[in-house]
């Protein structure tokens, strides 16, 4: 009889062993999955950034584009000017 009480402790001290191993391997898949989700979040709240990086930078582009199509057709207009004025000193 106190064999198979012996047998019946160490058996409930392995069930209590494994009930608290899964207990804290709940806890760190919870922790994990957590984690996993604040990573997720991260990489889509950068990846937006990224994006609205990205569109600044086109818009940026296309202005300095455009000012610097302005500036080459504006110095076109100005050295045709300088041309015609100096012919007409020239001649004067």
């Amino acid at each position: 009889r106190r064999h198979l009480e012996a047998n019946q402790n160490e058996l409930q001290a392995h069930v209590d062993q494994i009930t608290e191993m899964a207990a804290v391997m709940r806890k760190a898949i919870e922790i994990d999955e957590q984690q996993g989700c604040k990573e997720q979040e991260r990489i889509f709240q950068l990846e937006q950034e990224n994006k609205g990086l990205r569109e600044i930078l086109q818009i940026t582009r296309e202005s300095f584009l455009n000012l610097r199509k302005d500036d080459a057709s504006e110095s076109t207009s100005l050295s045709a000017l300088v041309t015609n004025s100096d012919l007409s000193l020239r001649k004067s």
